[in-house]
This record gives structure tokens, C-alpha cells and sequence, in this order.
């Protein structure tokens, strides 16, 4: 049995963070090992007990052939009665987590009594889902390092088109092998960084809504991860040669971040204005048909982006605010622009209030010296990201200048929550410093 840090980090950590109280956090076990899926059915066998045990077990054509078909035929071999569903592709495409394909699975899905999801992003978004609207277990099987939801009980889908934030249910358990993560393509895993890189701006965030608002902020969630970012950030080179130290201590750090989810009752230790930035490209590759990249690819650009905002922002020593606009730009959201609206109203009264609230005392100077030591300069992320063979240019994501510079400019209206992009917005940065920061 290997040792590594998703073995013993991950429980350990949230022990010095929650106490006795970590063993009751999902997922309550993590299994990392090289025979981890032969494990499949004693793991389940905890979760559901008695007989006639029923399982869902949810693939696409490529998982499937990874653990799909091998972990079915051992829960079959142990007694389970397994309802294969395969999440088929879309003309041209891979399988999206949206409401469409969740109520297409929902209609084929018997009874279960735990779904078993393998795959990476968006058939685990799938599953918990489905397994929180069940009010069953959900048990991940990661077959790539490429997202922090493993662990988180989040789903980023796309609703009538928009993409929002749904509470599904975290999974009890983690099980993945080294080899299976080693032999995923490797763009999945430099996506796996560029997800993990995105917590220096939406902690960053996360602290900028808790000084503007009063909300709810947990230092020790922030730094779950903060025992093993040294061994990918440090030398992100490492992971481009599949080093086992480096490719462990990055599936250990996903699990953390997910997880840090959990216990903040909020995606907002891992998701703020990068991720909106890569939420806006998949909207509009649905409205003009164009292909999007992988969610951490983009996010890793995001952050790179947001990075550079929050460093120009700071710099400001004496700033003039300025009233953010009222309305969404209708025409570029076209079909959707009524629920990009909603959600863009829903922030207007916080685009006032951080306006208000900045301009009085020397509240922007507390905010710039509380921010300024949590960030790192945008160069450095983008160095960490080339180093690992990882998106750091609109070209790596398949877009080009003006496509990368219409989401940077639209995406701060598309989700509620105020961010980098709100707060550039307010000083009178935008459109100026993302044309200057895109070029």
C-alpha cells in the first residue's frame, strides 16, 4: 500500500482544522492506492447494508473503458444489482452537465441506493445531482486530477442556458489509483492546476466580500490546502513529467479545496471572478456553437486575468469610484439574456453598497493592505502554469483575443456574487484595463 498524501494529508488536515468533528465531513474515506478499485464494492457494502443492494454506476464512452466496466463487474461479483448508465455524447462533443442531460438520466434511472459516478467534472456533477435528488449516497471514482468537485457537494451546471451554482451532495467516499490519474490524457491534469491555482484570487475574493459585507470568512479553510501546494507549485515542471509526488500532492489538493466547500457552506474558497471568466466562455460557445476548453484549462487563464486585475486595482492609492452599470449588454447574451439579467440585478444593491463603503474613511487603504498579501503577481501564476505545460494564452483555449477579451468584459454579469471583476468595474477600470491586459 502506497503512502501519499491524498492517504493521510487530506484526513489529517481537516483533523487539525475541525477536530473530532472531521470524521463525520463527506467524503469520510479517501482511496488512493494501486488496487483502489478492487475496493469498490467493500466501500459500498459500508455505505449500503442488507441485501437486494442496488447501484448506479454512471460513465461516459471513455470512463467506461478506464474503471467503468471493471467496477460494475465487481459490484455485480459481490452481490449488487448494477444499473449501468452510460452518459452519451452529443453530436460532435463530450457528455455537459446541464438540466436537459440531468433530466434525460433522471427518467432512466430505477431506484438505486447509491450512484457510483466514474469519471472527472462533469459526470460527477452528474452524479451528486442526481444523488441529492434521490437522497442517495454518491460515491466518486476519479479517473483524471482535473477538478476540485470530487470532494465538494456543489454542481456548476448550465440552467436554461446560464451557468449557476446547485447544492447536490458530496460524496462519501474518493477512490482513484495512481496509474488511473498517470494515464489520464494530460490535459485533464494540467486542468487539474489551473483549478487549483484558481483559490489565490477566489480566496482573495472570498476576503474582499467578508471586508465589503460583513460575510461569513474562514481562515483556516483557506489554507487547507497549504501543506501540499508546495510540491506542484513549486516545481510545476514535476507534473508535466507525472512525477508521483507531484501528481499525488495535486489530487490531494483538489480534495482539500473540494471539501473546503463543504465546511464554508459556499463554492467561495474556490470559485470567484476566474471561474466567471470560464463560466461566461461555455455560455457563449452554447450560444454560437463554437467548442469551449476544459473548465480548469480556462480557469487557469481566468486566474492569470483576474490576477492582473487585482494587481492594478490594488495599486491605486487614491481611487475615484464610479457607478457600475444598470443593465447587462442584452444584445451579446441574446437568447439569454433575461436570466443573465436576473442574476445581474440580484447584485446591484452589493455594486452599491462596495461603492459606498470604499469612498468613506480609509477603507480602501484597510482593504489594499489586507488583500495585498494574499495574491500572488500575475507573471508568477502564468510561469507556474507554462512550467506545467498548462493554458496561459486565449490561443491554449482554443479562442482567440477578442472572444477571451468579450468574456472578460461580460462575465462579471452573470452570477450574483461580487468579485475582482465587480470591484474593477467600480473604479473605472473596465473597459480600458481588459482590452490593455487581453493584448
Amino acid at each position: 500500500m502506497r503512502t501519499d498524501p491524498s492517504q493521510y494529508l487530506f484526513r489529517d488536515t481537516l483533523r487539525s482544522v475541525c477536530g473530532a468533528a472531521a470524521m463525520e465531513i463527506d467524503p469520510r474515506e479517501v482511496i488512493y492506492d494501486a488496487d483502489a478499485v478492487s475496493q469498490i464494492a467493500a466501500v459500498c457494502d459500508r455505505l449500503v447494508a442488507g441485501q437486494g443492494r442496488r447501484v448506479a454506476v454512471l460513465a461516459d464512452s471513455r470512463t467506461r473503458t478506464v474503471a467503468g466496466d471493471e467496477a460494475s463487474e465487481i459490484l455485480r461479483g459481490a452481490g449488487w444489482q448494477v444499473e449501468f448508465i452510460l452518459v452519451a455524447d452529443p453530436p460532435g462533443g463530450t457528455p455537459v452537465c446541464d438540466d436537459l442531460t440531468r433530466d434525460a438520466l433522471a427518467a432512466r434511472l430505477a431506484e438505486p441506493q447509491l450512484i457510483l459516478a466514474v469519471g472527472s467534472g462533469v459526470i460527477n456533477d452528474l452524479g451528486k445531482w442526481l444523488a441529492a435528488e434521490r437522497g442517495v449516497p454518491y460515491v466518486a471514482l476519479a479517473t483524471a486530477a482535473s477538478m476540485t468537485g470530487y470532494a465538494s457537494a456543489n454542481v456548476a451546471p448550465a440552467v436554461k442556458g446560464v451557468k449557476t451554482l446547485v447544492r447536490g451532495r458530496a460524496s462519501a467516499a474518493i477512490i482513484s489509483s495512481p496509474a488511473i490519474l498517470r494515464g489520464a490524457p494530460y490535459e485533464m491534469t494540467a486542468a487539474g492546476l489551473g483549478d487549483v491555482v484558481a483559490k489565490i484570487v477566489s480566496s482573495a475574493d472570498w476576503r474582499l466580500n467578508n471586508l465589503l459585507f460583513g460575510d461569513e470568512y474562514l481562515p483556516e479553510v483557506v489554507g487547507l490546502a497549504s501543506a501540499v501546494e508546495p510540491l506542484y507549485l513549486d516545481r510545476p515542471e514535476a507534473l508535466r513529467a507525472l512525477e508521483p509526488a507531484a501528481i499525488d500532492a495535486l489530487f490531494a489538493a483538489l480534495n482539500l479545496i473540494g471539501v473546503s466547500q463543504t465546511l464554508a457552506r459556499t463554492s467561495a474558497p474556490a470559485s470567484g471572478g476566474e471561474h466567471l471568466i470560464s463560466h461566461a466562455l461555455d455560455m457563449m460557445s452554447s450560444l454560437d456553437g463554437r467548442p469551449h476548453d476544459l473548465h480548469g484549462r480556462q480557469v487557469g487563464v481566468g486566474t492569470i486575468l483576474a490576477a492582473e486585475f487585482y494587481g492594478r486595482a490594488l495599486a491605486i492609492e487614491s481611487p475615484r469610484f464610479v457607478a457600475a452599470p444598470e443593465r447587462i449588454d442584452e444584445p451579446f447574451w441574446g437568447r439569454l439574456s433575461g436570466e443573465v439579467a436576473a442574476c445581474y440585478a440580484e447584485k446591484q444593491a452589493r455594486l452599491r453598497q462596495a461603492r459606498e463603503f470604499l469612498s468613506h474613511g480609509n477603507a480602501w487603504d484597510r482593504l489594499r493592505q489586507t488583500l495585498a498579501p494574499m495574491l500572488r503577481p500575475a507573471e508568477a501564476i502564468r510561469d507556474c502554469l507554462s512550467r506545467a505545460g498548462a493554458a496561459t494564452t486565449a490561443a491554449d483555449i482554443r479562442c482567440d483575443r477578442a472572444r477571451l477579451l468579450a468574456a472578460l468584459r461580460h462575465a462579471h454579469e452573470i452570477r450574483p456574487r461580487f468579485t475582482i471583476l465587480d470591484l474593477v468595474n467600480i473604479l473605472g477600470l473596465l473597459p480600458r484595463a481588459a482590452e490593455e491586459i487581453v493584448r
